[in-house]
């Protein structure tokens, strides 16, 4: 003889392990995620920033430039919101192959700027049980990212 469910409402009691798996399965790692795509793009506008910053002043300003940048950044709402952090920030002149300027006859060169920065995940799944021995960059514990961006040198120091 089969089991039936009774039409009392015994089915409520399945409802609460359904949605425990649904927000820790589903709607905590899907919320992070979406958070640390903002937080990339964040990144993303500080590299960029850094990079149009440094190619428009001289070799000897680029730390002037890139803390001019970083502070501006990081008063910004879009860092604040993702609470990230600046790791590495550093702009450098490389020589672009064997092109040669029409100008000058010196080589021409690019401005390449490296950045780094640290993500805090919105909603830490450390402290639920069996996540926190998996180490998941991003949901368990900040994840890094990394930018690199040239663009070519306006300023050549000749000047």
């Amino acid at each position: 003889m089969k089991a039936r469910r009774k039409s009392t409402g015994g089915q409520i009691a399945e409802l609460a392990p359904a949605l425990l798996i649904l927000f820790i399965v589903v709607l905590f790692p899907m919320v992070d995620i979406m958070y640390l795509g903002i937080g990339y793009c964040a990144g993303w506008y500080l590299n960029q920033m850094t990079a149009r910053a440094c190619s428009t002043v001289k070799t000897a300003e680029y730390p002037a430039a890139e803390a001019n940048m970083k502070a501006a950044w990081e008063s910004s709402g879009l860092a604040l919101f993702t609470r990230a952090g600046v790791v590495k920030n550093k702009a450098t002149a490389i020589n672009y192959g064997s092109t040669l300027d029409r100008e000058t006859g010196n080589p021409m060169q690019l401005i390449q700027v490296e950045t780094e920065v640290a993500i805090t995940p919105f909603l830490s799944l450390a402290g639920v049980p069996f996540m926190a021995a998996m180490n998941i960059d991003g949901l368990t514990r900040p994840i890094v990212f990394r930018y690199l961006d040239k663009r070519p040198l306006e300023e050549t120091n000749v000047n």
